[in-house]
């Protein structure tokens, strides 16, 4: 698939057409793909980007990566081709009680009760294990009563993770589901936070040093802290902050 994502990059640099020509229509099928979504804001932490950064594509200031790029197309579940170059057939949408949702999404549930969490393509690696992809058609159905009673926050500021190894045993198991509250893009104060880091997702307890430097700590005694020094920790994308994994934390 990145092979694919290269040529097509690799071609869109080749071709006649203005590139402007080109960025318009990447906005256009963006712009298609969020009719179906309640927000920008959520499709950006959806695929683990912060909404500002999502907010220049739709303005046509700024492009994704080839990472970011695969990352999108899982989060919406449309073809990776489809979303680079408009090739193949376009994404087919269902429209759910008013709003909308995509394909392979539950049709029965209230979406005035209940939140509809995607499990992610990628997990949050906690050591020593490669993270699945799970299938796109995959989520988790939450009460918004029992969000905001046993996670703190609104329903439409989580995100769902999978924790996978074991350098967070005992209290995250891998395979654990993780919630993420996405309102906290910094490390403000000590707790299990999702990183992403060199673009690997980790699960971590951080604490935050006075020279702005960063602890990352392991619950597994088997494995040493890692520290990620002033100029590297600018560098690192906070996704957001563990508030249950399995039950509070």
């Amino acid at each position: 698939m990145s092979q694919r994502i290269s040529r097509l990059r690799d071609d869109v640099r080749s071709d006649t057409r203005p590139a402007g020509a080109d960025r318009l229509a990447f906005v256009g099928r963006l712009q298609t793909i969020l009719t179906h979504w309640p927000s920008a804001d959520r499709l950006a932490r959806a695929m683990g980007v912060s909404p500002s950064a999502f907010r220049k594509w739709l303005k046509g200031e700024a492009e994704p990566s080839r990472e970011r790029l695969i990352a999108l197309a899982r989060a919406a579940g449309v073809g990776v081709a489809w979303l680079a170059e408009g090739e193949g057939p376009a994404p087919v949408f269902e429209a759910v009680a008013g709003s909308r949702r995509r394909q392979g999404a539950p049709a029965t549930l209230d979406p005035e009760q209940f939140v509809l969490l995607p499990k992610r393509p990628e997990a949050a690696a906690a050591g020593g294990a490669t993270p699945p992809a799970p299938p796109m058609a995959e989520f988790l159905a939450l009460r918004h009563d029992w969000v905001r009673s046993a996670c703190g926050t609104a329903p439409e500021d989580l995100l769902l993770e999978l924790a996978v190894g074991d350098s967070m045993l005992p209290r995250i198991k891998d395979g654990d589901t993780l919630l993420v509250d996405t309102t906290g893009r910094s490390v403000r104060t000590f707790g299990v936070y999702v990183l992403e880091i060199d673009g690997q997702r980790l699960v971590k307890r951080v604490q935050r040093k006075h020279d702005g430097s960063l602890v990352l700590i392991s619950d597994n005694p088997a494995y040493l802290p890692d520290i990620v020094g002033k100029a590297e920790a600018a560098k690192v994308t906070v996704i957001g902050r563990v508030v249950w994994a399995g039950g509070p934390i």
